[in-house]
């Protein structure tokens, strides 16, 4: 247990060393106001809300998305649920070349992706992701990133199809991010749209009643192969997953 603490420290520190930044533990880590992108020093725009500083934490020291164990000539890349532009960060570190796509239906974190889209270069469009086009309903949580969605015509906010999403960086997706609270199980029943994506990093939430094995099972369904599973608690977990050429 304690080799492992030290493992962690000294990883989170090396990745702080390669964004510019110190990190000596997370009981005084403050969200920095730069990060080196592409080897340039650049500002970055963070809300100071609550649990930020583990957001980052995660995402960008603990490399929770698994970037690092992906081929650094990856094209095409897409985030599901991007919140306020972590993950864009680390995967413009690691795929330099890549065209970037996200997708963050909450309207108040515009502000932040636009900063972070001019730093990283991506693309990035408020919209949520779902079977097919049209209007979501959001309800904003206290922590952006705990957001939830749910389709409704009365809704103000647009959603897309996960097969035009596809279509628009391409018409298929070296590397799938997904992490939407829950609406993540609706693109699960677009199993043709699924055949276009090669990896996924997928964080999963279970309190329609899911469970971990069955959430494997699903991903597996869809023809890829489960490199790493991470149940955290009941509710959520983290999978890794990379496509079997033969499904």
């Amino acid at each position: 247990m304690f080799f492992a603490k030290i493992v962690r420290l000294l990883q989170r520190q090396s990745r702080a060393r390669k964004l510019g930044i110190k990190f000596n533990r997370v009981a005084n880590f403050h969200l920095p106001q730069n990060l080196i992108v592409l080897g340039k020093r650049q500002n970055v725009n963070l809300p100071s809300e609550k649990g930020m500083d583990g957001e980052f934490i995660e995402v960008l020291l603990d490399d929770c998305y698994g970037v690092e164990q992906l081929d650094p000539s990856l094209i095409k890349v897409i985030d599901i649920g991007a919140n306020v532009g972590l993950f864009p960060i680390a995967a413009r570190n690691r795929f330099p070349q890549a065209i970037i796509h996200v997708y963050e239906p909450n309207p108040n974190l515009e502000t932040y992706l636009k900063n972070q889209s001019q730093i990283a270069n991506f693309q990035y469009f408020m919209e949520a992701v779902g079977t097919g086009d049209g209007k979501v309903v959001l309800d904003i949580r206290e922590v952006s990133g705990k957001s939830r969605s749910r389709v409704s015509e009365s809704g103000d906010i647009p959603m897309i199809s996960w097969k035009r999403a596809i279509e628009r960086i391409g018409g298929s997706v070296d590397l799938a991010k997904v992490d939407c609270e829950g609406a993540e199980w609706s693109l699960f029943e677009d199993r043709d749209t699924w055949q276009l994506v090669q990896n996924l990093s997928l964080e999963y939430h279970l309190w329609s009643g899911h469970t971990h094995a069955e959430t494997r099972q699903v991903i597996e369904n869809l023809g890829f192969r489960v490199r790493k599973q991470i149940p955290i608690d009941r509710w959520y977990g983290t999978i890794l997953a990379s496509r079997t050429h033969n499904s």
